[in-house]
């Protein structure tokens, strides 16, 4: 029986090899930490291929989301953000990327110098005001409205699907959405999604799979929250200096705390069904 989503117990390398059409494949290797996608890393004649495959039918929905809005973002900041392609199984959609070089923030974050967290710092902000400041039409975005696109609406149905009773409690939808949907935000943007060169530079910005209407304080919150301490006064002030305004402290502060309830509970509940230990 064809299942609406992926598994893990599917030809993996039989779909990949379809996918890379004749590419001469060298290695598969399957990538653990995918939470709400099975990833593997693909290394072939013509680089490294990332692929990702839905864990369930809200992810399913993601990925189709994921791969329009960054079809719709890309080339619109001068920051670079990832190229996906969307193929289909069985008409379950699935996404591929070639590889970006650099590391995740996430690998380095712990072991940067005083300048070198201002540097990044600086860009994320850079990035994160750039893509704010965008003018859109909502009509132009996503050829498919099979997923929310406001992003507490988003939130409420994964909170919804992914978190037990007892981790729901937090979840108070009015503190979360009191400012007002101004804005595009990335909605994910976290250390694991921002890649860095050797340089220390953005070498690209990925996984949009959030994204959509909403306010900046989600992005600077949910990235601040994210990253070590150190990064905190240097993303704030940065982006008040490149903005010119300055940001409420008390919804910052609020809405890392709401991201961080979000993020313990799906960890339990990927925990729970086996996925993550």
């Amino acid at each position: 029986m064809v299942t609406k989503f992926f598994t893990l117990d599917e030809d993996f390398n039989g779909i990949i090899k379809n996918a890379l059409n004749g590419k001469e494949i060298k290695n598969i290797n399957f990538i653990s930490t995918g939470w709400t996608n099975i990833v593997y890393e693909v290394e072939t004649n013509d680089g490294n291929y990332f692929f990702r495959f839905p864990r369930d039918d809200f992810w399913i929905r993601t990925i189709v989301k994921d791969c329009e809005f960054a079809k719709y973002i890309h080339g619109k900041t001068t920051y670079n953000t990832v190229q996906l392609t969307q193929l289909t199984n069985n008409n379950r959609p699935f996404s591929l990327h070639k590889k970006v070089e650099g590391k995740p923030l996430t690998d380095i974050m712990n072991n940067m110098t005083e300048n070198e967290i201002k540097q990044v710092s600086k860009e994320i902000a850079d990035f994160m005001y750039q893509m704010h400041s965008l003018k859109y039409d909502e009509k132009e975005i996503f050829k498919t409205d099979n997923i929310g696109l406001n992003l507490v609406d988003f939130l409420d149905e994964l909170v919804e699907k992914h978190l037990h009773s007892e981790d729901k409690v937090f979840w108070k939808y009015g503190e979360f959405s009191k400012k007002e949907n101004t804005c595009l935000v990335h909605g994910d943007l976290n250390p694991g999604n921002i890649i860095i060169d050797e340089n220390n530079h953005i070498a690209a910005v990925i996984d949009f799979g959030f994204a959509g209407f909403g306010n900046k304080y989600f992005d600077i919150a949910r990235i601040i929250g994210r990253l070590p301490a150190s990064f905190k006064n240097e993303i704030i002030s940065s982006y008040e200096c490149i903005s010119k305004e300055k940001l409420d402290y008390k919804t910052l502060d609020t809405e890392i705390d709401i991201w961080s309830d979000i993020d313990g509970g799906y960890i339990n509940y990927m925990r729970g069904i086996g996925i993550y230990e």
